[in-house]
């Protein structure tokens, strides 16, 4: 039987838990960012640091060790007993409650604390900042208490079995994770204030609608999928936590999978105009890429034959002391199909380039092209319909390859990821509005969109995240469309994988940190799910390594005959099948079939992109502990009038 006064009082600790956290979202405290406008000035980000990012893992290794092999008191039993008294005073069956604890596998909370010990450790911080970190980890204890004696309360409450509920209780601590790794970032790092850009969408309700109905439906298929696997386990509950962690990363898939049927079913649009063909304008900044302008260039032309409209072609050379522009120039003058001009920039960085170049534009559509790109010769024809197709899609982006022939592992990875990402996962997401970056390698926008906005900015990580964002917020649709294909350089040797995986590691801190739903609303599926999820996620990666540390040494320190190490490993990759179908499919499914050869390479390809995300979290920039700004203001005013006035100058 329920006891109502408990339970009331556990749900005020939930909500008094909520707002400890809610608060700083808000974004309001903060006084980093230099900059105006679009336009961020951040203090200087740290190098990549090799030894910094294995002093994490190493700081990471001896934590874990002491949280498992710590026995008095046994920390998974305190914490059970924890779960069990709470549980217990509320509906009053100590028998249940202490069942139901003991079926909890205290990983989660475990990894997220040692993540916060070794974060505290680790990162260069001030005293009072090292104390801030640690204390999110009694916040997020009491959030997981309260969170699996919550999911056991409604089973109760309901007459629903406790078997499913340390799944629920599962989501409910995913959840909560990614909310405290946000506050943990916004408090603790120096980050971009949000935008000042308002909010000029409507109509969303549908996308959001059909995002929440797709998400609801995944999370039951994946739940069926768990219950299955978990009676295959025999209840040890370490192991049916390994079932829940491996098929939590299959969810947002099966979303996807749920979405492109959507897509499938709605509207057929033809990526091929008929008889309209308006005219379209390329702007192209190049800063020394004589070595790669040429092959752009002649891409380009076979393009506008193809698409067989007027296409023009504005090239800014951004100070190059190369041949950039005598190349440039001979091969405009070999067009056949397109026209140009090369104009002069100051070398002022990208940004500039792309708007001096933009300034130059008439056309109503306008492509953005990086210098060492190329584009298939049907990128226009399959393009522009998406534009003519509907007056609200304001960005299309493409499904960006890597160059061929690949010659090395890591192309073939980065292959292997682009086919999935550009070529399904954002074709998806646009279904619903929810593509948070068109990369600037390809991509195409409307002109008054462009300009309305100011064009580009500098100043930031993540300027197409930013520009996407931007324009996404003033009303355009984003679309993202695998038939538009284009071309570009990717990394072939680990070090520019790490600088690429560095940048974008920061970028996309900084771009959340400056669209953050939490601060200035979440206008769209875009920037109430898409953008939390990705930079979450990026924030969560060293959690999972505590979570495969703790594992791996629990089974190894506290084996028993039917759950040792090497069951575990079976069930783990039995539970990764759901995310792998879709991969294999999707580079079936483009004709790829050849790079499923170097598949095994697949896992140490992920460890190195978030062993290259950990060097970029680890980079930011650390926020003193002091008074929020909206306290000092007052103070420092408090004092300048105390002052005695100085003489006149």
């Amino acid at each position: 039987m329920l006891h109502p006064d408990v339970v009331a009082l556990l749900t005020a600790d939930t909500l008094l838990l909520l707002l400890a956290v809610r608060w700083p979202l808000a974004r309001r405290f903060d006084d980093s960012d230099r900059g105006s406008g679009r336009v961020v000035r951040l203090p200087p980000f740290r190098r990549p640091s090799l030894p910094r990012a294995l002093a994490f893992l190493s700081v990471a290794a001896a934590v874990s060790t002491a949280i498992v092999a710590v026995r008095h008191p046994r920390l998974d039993q305190a914490y059970h007993s924890l779960v069990a008294d709470v549980l217990s005073a509320a509906d009053g069956d100590p028998h249940l409650a202490a069942a139901y604890a003991h079926s909890l596998p205290p990983l989660v909370p475990a990894a997220v604390v040692g993540y916060l010990i070794t974060v505290a450790v680790v990162l260069p911080a001030t005293p009072g900042r090292r104390l801030m970190i640690l204390a999110h980890a009694p916040v997020f204890l009491g959030m997981s208490v309260l969170a699996e004696c919550c999911a056991a309360l409604l089973a109760t409450a309901t007459g629903l079995p406790l078997g499913p509920v340390p799944l629920v209780a599962l989501v409910l601590q995913s959840t909560l994770g990614y909310l405290l790794v946000y506050r943990l970032a916004f408090t603790t790092f120096r980050l971009p204030r949000p935008t000042p850009l308002p909010a000029r969408r409507h109509r969303d309700w549908p996308d959001s609608a059909v995002l929440t109905l797709c998400l609801l439906a995944a999370l039951a298929l994946v739940g069926a999928a768990a219950l299955v696997l978990l009676r295959q386990v025999a209840g040890h509950p370490l192991a049916g936590f390994l079932v829940l962690a491996g098929l939590r990363f299959s969810v947002f898939d099966v979303m996807l999978i749920l979405l492109a049927l959507v897509g499938l079913l709605g509207p057929r649009r033809s990526h091929r105009p008929a008889n309209d063909r308006p005219a379209v304008e390329v702007i192209v900044p190049a800063y020394n890429e004589a070595s790669v302008i040429e092959r752009l260039l002649r891409s380009i032309d076979r393009a506008a034959a193809a698409y067989g409209g007027p296409v023009r072609v504005v090239l800014c050379d951004d100070g190059s002391t190369d041949g950039t522009r005598a190349l440039a120039e001979a091969a405009v003058a070999a067009f056949t199909s397109a026209t140009g001009e090369v104009i002069q920039g100051p070398h002022a960085g990208k940004a500039r380039a792309l708007n001096l170049a933009l300034e130059r534009c008439t056309a109503e559509f306008v492509y953005r092209v990086d210098a060492d790109c190329a584009l298939d010769p049907d990128a226009f024809a399959r393009s522009v319909p998406r534009f003519l197709a509907d007056p609200r899609v304001g960005v299309v982006g493409a499904l960006t390859l890597p160059k061929e022939p690949y010659t090395t592992w890591i192309d073939r990875m980065r292959a292997m990821e682009q086919l999935f990402t550009y070529g399904f996962s954002l074709a998806a997401l646009s279904t619903v509005d929810a593509v948070p970056c068109v990369p600037g390698t390809f991509c195409g926008f409307r002109r008054e969109a462009a300009v309305e906005l100011g064009g580009f900015v500098d100043g930031m990580f993540g300027e197409d995240a930013e520009f996407t964002c931007a324009l996404a917020r003033s009303g355009w649709r984003v679309v993202m469309d695998p038939h538009t294909v284009s071309y570009e350089d990717v990394p072939v040797k680990l070090g520019q994988l790490r600088v690429q995986r560095f940048r974008w590691g920061l970028g996309n801190l900084m771009n959340f940190a400056r669209f953050t739903p939490f601060g200035r609303g979440a206008p769209g599926p875009r920037f109430w799910f898409q953008l939390p999820r990705a930079a979450g996620g990026r924030l969560l990666s060293p959690i999972h390594f505590f979570v495969l540390v703790l594992t791996v040494l629990h089974c190894t320190l506290q084996p028993l005959p039917r759950h040792n190490l090497a069951r575990f490993a079976v069930v783990f990759l039995l539970a990764q099948l759901p995310a792998l179908v879709p991969r294999i499919c999707l580079v079936l499914y483009y004709r790829r079939a050849r790079l499923l050869l170097w598949a095994p390479l697949w896992p140490a390809f992920a460890f190195l992109k978030r062993f290259f995300q950990l060097e970029s979290l680890l980079a930011c920039g650390v926020r003193p502990v002091r008074p929020p700004a909206g306290l000092r203001a007052p103070a420092r005013a408090d004092v300048l009038h105390a002052q005695p006035a100085g003489p006149a100058r």
